[in-house]
């Protein structure tokens, strides 16, 4: 599979390999998280809400990049296994016009991690003395290093980067990806929101892997709205110790600095609101196609790598579980299965147990199965970003040999992002995430629903979900 290309690719390459030399995630951030149930001062004094997103850039930023795969390396890897996966031997160059070289060519340019194409002296990279670096992996791609000058950077951070710049942002329109357009339009939903349901609550957001922003919304609400206590809802369905409980939270605590209280609001998965707009999406799909067709949905997963002791995959059956159960009963009598799949850390190569059924593995046994539509709906976001038109489609459709030839089709960042492929007599559809005023109005509540549920002093959803039964199968 093409995981060199995503962003995450150090994880999908690793984490299998080095599984036994794994940190144990630290649990305490997690039991903190329940224990607000039990909190019976809920608010006190003002409170104000602060929204945070992951913060994808909408033009290419090497320093998000580079902090979110270090954040995933820290979760993922003791000292020991760090110092010799994570070492700067140099500066990682690649010619932008050949990033799939295997073997040594001379290169007419090449750029840095930054998209420089000389160093600080203005000496062009082409012209100063490389080594040729040849792929660790079959089918990978190799790069030359400048060992001269070490920049502080991660070597294989600095390769990734490259080819997101390259071949991620240097097609699409504009070169922008459409993660920040999508998520200030639920930003703006939020604030109107809160202006008519909880006047007098003012709202701030920040972005996880911008600090400088989260610092700056909590000090606004402290210092210039005179906040007591901050309600926090982050963009994600499910919360987990690697983005949140171990990482998010204690950055917001930090920046908070007990000036205030804090309350971590329920994650938005938990409510039927948020989940509504996935099952909009399928209603949509399903009421576009001739009701004796025989119909696959695959609710697509982004996957989630196996962290020792990450709450992640036992909370998430709150979100997984009941979205699955209400897309069913929203499209029953249409003669539809519907299946769960993951685009990483699935298939043969990722999954040594076979537990987990991986989104191109869906694809095969949907088309083997002679369905007659195969919709796949990205469940796992709640806008378009890098994940979902590069990873999911380039990984999935390997076989099919998909591709973008020139600039990504995707001429509207307020609708879905939609591609339709033909393989026989099947009709595959990725029908995107929900964006847009069709979807985005059932994120945009749910996310409301779990920082009113604080506001309001209500009682908390449920958060943990047993899944009695036990699928053998998947088809």
């Amino acid at each position: 599979m093409k995981t060199r290309y995503k962003i995450a690719i150090a994880v999908v390459l690793f984490i299998t390999v080095s599984a036994a030399f794994s940190n144990k995630q630290d649990d305490t951030g997690y039991r903190r998280y329940l224990l607000q149930m039990l909190d019976k001062k809920g608010i006190e004094g003002k409170p104000g809400v602060l929204l945070t997103a992951l913060g994808q850039p909408e033009n290419y930023d090497f320093a998000f990049f580079d902090r979110y795969l270090q954040q995933i390396f820290n979760a993922a890897f003791p000292p020991a296994l760090k110092l010799i996966i994570l070492a700067d031997k140099g500066v990682v160059l690649m010619d932008p016009n050949n990033m799939n070289a295997a073997a040594e060519f001379k290169p007419t340019k090449l750029i840095d991690c930054f998209g420089h194409e000389a160093n600080e002296e203005g000496e062009p990279y082409v012209d100063l003395p490389r080594e040729w670096m040849p792929p660790r992996d079959k089918g990978a791609s190799g790069y030359f290093l400048w060992k001269e000058h070490k920049n502080g950077y991660i070597d294989l951070v600095e390769k990734v980067s490259i080819k997101i710049l390259v071949t991620y942002y240097g097609i699409m329109p504009g070169k922008k990806i459409p993660y920040m357009q999508q998520h200030r339009a639920i930003f703006a939903d939020l604030e109107s929101m809160l202006k008519t349901e909880f006047p007098g609550v003012p709202m701030r957001w920040g972005l996880a892997m911008y600090p400088e922003t989260i610092e700056a919304a909590v000090n606004e609400l402290i210092e210039k709205e005179k906040v007591k206590t901050i309600v926090v809802v982050d963009f994600f369905h499910v919360y987990s110790a690697l983005e949140e409980f171990n990482g998010l939270f204690p950055e917001i605590k930090d920046a908070v600095a007990e000036r205030a209280k804090i309350i971590y609001a329920p994650f938005p998965g938990a409510y039927e609101s948020y989940r509504k707009a996935y099952v909009a999406m399928a209603q949509d799909e399903i009421a576009q196609l001739p009701k004796q067709n025989r119909k696959l949905i695959v609710l697509t997963r982004h996957g989630f790598p196996d962290l020792a002791g990450d709450p992640y995959p036992v909370i998430a059956k709150t979100f997984y579980v009941n979205l699955k159960n209400e897309i069913e009963t929203a499209i029953a009598g249409n003669n539809v299965h519907v299946v769960y799949a993951d685009t990483d850390f699935a298939g043969e190569k990722d999954d040594k147990n076979k537990k987990k059924l991986a989104s191109f593995e869906a694809l095969e046994m949907g088309l083997a199965d002679g369905y007659d539509n195969i919709v796949f709906i990205l469940v796992d976001f709640l806008s378009e970003n890098t994940d979902t038109i590069f990873a999911m489609r380039l990984e999935t459709f390997e076989k099919l040999n998909f591709k973008y030839s020139g600039q990504v089709p995707y001429p509207d960042f307020s609708q879905p992002y939609r591609t339709e492929l033909q393989s026989g007599k099947t009709k595959i559809t990725v029908a995107g995430t929900p964006v847009g005023d069709r979807y985005r109005p059932y994120i945009s509540r749910g996310i409301l629903d779990a920082a009113a549920t604080v506001l309001r002093g209500k009682e908390w959803p449920l958060l943990l979900l047993e899944e009695h039964k036990k699928k053998e199968g998947m088809f």
